[in-house]
């Protein structure tokens, strides 16, 4: 099947407030004919009022966020494709082809050890694919999963419930399909130049310059 095939939705995780995010994730879904697709709708992101266990607030909100799709998709009974709202698509993602054996599908990722992909720290989870079977085993993880000190981020969790779930089979796009576009992070805190409203929209529309390119976490 094509990429987008498997999928009976896809959600893209955005922050109200982010519409310089949701315009260019609406050009990223036209360039591989998903603009108009009802599958496809955008997640009011979570917000937490504190960081709790993590590093960050940001970092809890993607995790509570993608937590939140996953538990929707597994009582629905649905496949589901979670998107970040800075994600990329190379040129061809549509039309690249993948066999359907799988319950976890990784687009968008960074390997440490890209030569073993199964056993590798992967870091990046801004497209994220589970079957209905994947979507409902990693919610029930999740609801069981309890961490004491700081506790992991999304992608983290992920390699997390493969390594104790090696069963479980991963699909990994080779190349991967899915980078990040540069835009201010809303997980790092911000940066002087991001905070001072007579610096922020120049940085913003010099970011919006930058070819895109792959990174391992949120883009500054």
């Amino acid at each position: 099947m094509r990429t987008f095939e498997p999928f009976d939705r896809i959600k893209i995780i955005n922050l109200p407030e982010r519409t310089d995010r949701r315009r260019g994730m609406d050009k990223e879904l036209a360039k591989v004919g998903l603009l108009n697709d009802p599958r496809v709708s955008y997640f009011q992101a979570i917000r937490p009022s504190d960081a709790g266990a993590f590093t960050s607030v940001g970092a809890r909100g993607v995790y509570e966020s993608q937590r939140a799709i996953l538990k929707e998709a597994a009582c629905a009974g649905d496949s589901v494709l979670i998107l970040e709202d800075d994600c990329f698509f190379v040129d061809g993602t549509q039309y690249r082809e993948f066999s359907t054996d799988w319950e976890i599908f990784y687009g968008g990722y960074t390997a440490h050890n890209p030569n073993c992909l199964q056993t590798s720290d992967i870091v990046g989870a801004h497209m994220m694919g589970f079957s209905t079977r994947g979507a409902q085993l990693i919610s029930a993880y999740f609801d069981d999963l309890t961490v004491e000190g700081i506790h992991p981020p999304i992608d983290g969790a992920y390699v997390w419930f493969r390594r104790q779930h090696p069963e479980i089979p991963t699909h990994f796009a080779s190349p991967p399909l899915a980078g990040q576009r540069s835009s201010r992070s809303d997980i790092a805190p911000l940066k002087w130049f991001d905070r001072n409203p007579a610096t922020r929209g120049v940085v913003n529309f010099l970011r919006g310059l930058k070819r895109p390119g792959f990174s391992g976490g949120g883009l500054v």
